[in-house]
């Protein structure tokens, strides 16, 4: 494997005391080093979701906002966006609430706080949460699944059942069925009714061959093709039929850990797949792996974010990472 250049983004003080003057600075560190949720904006800004709270990263300087801003609490489970009247939003899960951040470029004008005492959550730990094509807001709760459109609430007819199991991750399809993760009960298919989110079928063994029930993470292609990634394997769903067409990977077909955390791909046959030592790329035919040694901040990968220049955004548990294909450059926190 060819060398890959590592480049360690530390504040200016470090810098200054250490490094050559010639190496990159920036005038602020990543809020925290354990980055579980990354989402890139439609104004290039990157904006991390760690355990010490919310950074957005404009290309030169981070911005941090924590509880002393506004927030619910500074430990991020999970980031999405939205448009809205007057511009865009930036969704945030925590475990004390829903955060709705107004904003302009990185900067954020205004914070709403949703709870079961104020809205229509199932539950105020928020675990997941993502905004589908439909302009509906999905948010997963140690209660269940609820969802908002404009200013009306509703959650899920089988709400009961779904609390046993956490809600690890959702993704929309290309209509209004969004694809919902549960630790113990594999990927419900859920879809807006009149009154209710009903659920359309399960995905779970032994009527799906799921390497575990334990479902970390999703990636939809398109709505016949679906990545999920489990503690014990990958898998590819090419059917919305639950028995069909499905393909498993494991870490003797070239995946480099059984352990799922994370799966996204760029659109043009590439995926990505986030374990927890390390990160697979996946071509169709070849795996190409990379670890610490190559490069990367941390080896528990928990996210994954495609940026539109073509490279790719990593938060793992000792920071985040881009890779341009040949160049790794990190950010941690000092």
């Amino acid at each position: 494997m060819a060398r890959k250049y590592f480049i360690i983004l530390l504040s200016f003080s470090v810098l200054t005391s250490c490094c050559d003057k010639d190496e990159p600075v920036v005038q602020e560190n990543i809020a925290g080093n354990r980055v579980t949720s990354i989402y890139i904006d439609e104004n290039d800004i990157k904006w991390f979701g760690t355990e010490n709270g919310l950074s957005a990263y404009d290309g030169s300087t981070f911005t941090n906002y924590g509880i002393k801003d506004g927030l619910p609490e500074n430990q991020i489970n999970d980031i999405s966006g939205r448009k809205s009247g007057t511009g865009s939003q930036i969704l945030i899960a925590t475990r004390t609430g829903a955060g709705i951040l107004d904003k302009v470029g990185n900067l954020i004008q205004s914070i709403q706080i949703f709870g079961t005492s104020n809205s229509g959550l199932a539950g105020d730990r928020v675990t997941s949460l993502t905004h589908d094509n439909k302009n509906v807001t999905w948010y997963g709760t140690e209660g269940g699944i609820s969802i908002q459109y404009e200013s009306n609430w509703m959650d899920s007819e089988e709400n009961e059942l779904i609390k046993e199991y956490e809600i690890t991750d959702i993704a929309p399809g290309p209509d209004s069925i969004s694809f919902i993760c549960l630790s113990g009960r594999g990927v419900a298919l859920m879809n807006p009714g009149i009154d209710a989110v009903t659920t359309v079928t399960y995905y779970e063994w032994p009527y799906s061959p799921l390497p575990s029930d334990k479902v970390q993470a999703i990636y939809i292609e398109n709505y016949h093709h679906q990545w999920i990634g489990t503690d014990e394997g990958l898998a590819f769903h090419g059917n919305f039929d639950p028995k069909q067409e499905w393909e498993l990977f494991y870490e003797q077909d070239g995946l480099i850990n059984n352990n799922v955390l994370s799966v996204r791909g760029d659109g043009q046959g590439i995926t990505w797949i986030g374990t927890a030592a390390g990160v697979s790329r996946y071509d169709g035919e070849e795996w190409t792996n990379y670890t610490v040694q190559d490069g990367m901040a941390g080896d528990s990968v928990f996210c994954i974010a495609m940026d539109p220049d073509g490279s790719v955004w990593f938060g793992t548990n000792f920071g985040a990472s881009n890779f341009d294909g040949t160049t790794w450059t990190s950010f941690r926190k000092n």
